[in-house]
C-alpha cells in the first residue's frame, strides 16, 4: 500500500512571522523596562551620593562653628573630583531662658557644589555650650 501525503508537516511562513512579531514585541517591552530600570538606578544614586556630601558638608560645618570659624568651605578630596563644600552661619540672638544663657545657638547654610557647578544647600541650626568646648591639658 502506498500512502501518499498531501500536505508536509511544518509551520508556513505566515506562522513563523507571527512568532518573530511576538517574540519582538516582548523583547521590546523587556529591553524597555531594563533600560528604565537601570536609568533610574543611575538617578538614585546620584541623588544618594548628593546628599552624602551635602551630609559630610553639614559635619565640616558643624566642626567649624564648634571652632568658632563662622564660614568656610573646601573640596572633599581625590575621591570626589571637582565637588566642593562651604558653609556660612549667623547667631541666631540671646534666648530669654535662663537655663540656657551660655549656649549659642546658629543658623548655618552648607552649599554643596558639583563638577557641573550646579549648588544644592542645606539650612540646619546647631548651637554651642561650654561643655563642647575642648581644653588642652600638658604634662608636667
Amino acid at each position: 500500500m502506498n500512502y501518499s501525503h498531501k500536505h508536509k508537516d511544518g509551520f508556513t511562513l505566515a506562522e513563523v512571522l507571527v512568532a518573530l512579531v511576538i517574540l519582538g514585541g516582548g523583547m521590546f517591552v523587556l529591553v524597555n523596562a531594563h533600560f528604565s530600570a537601570l536609568s533610574l538606578h543611575l538617578y538614585t544614586q546620584e541623588e544618594v551620593d548628593t546628599r552624602m556630601l551635602l551630609e559630610m558638608a553639614v559635619a565640616h560645618a558643624e566642626m567649624g562653628i564648634a571652632t568658632e570659624e563662622l564660614s568656610g568651605g573646601s573640596d572633599f578630596g581625590p575621591r570626589y573630583p571637582g565637588y566642593s563644600y562651604s558653609y556660612d552661619a549667623q547667631p541666631m540672638g540671646d534666648t530669654e531662658n535662663p537655663y540656657m544663657m551660655d549656649i549659642e545657638f546658629y543658623t548655618a547654610t552648607a552649599t554643596l557644589t558639583t563638577p557641573d557647578g550646579e549648588t544644592t544647600s542645606l539650612e540646619f541650626h546647631t548651637f554651642l555650650n561650654p561643655e563642647m568646648s575642648t581644653t588642652v591639658q600638658t604634662q608636667q
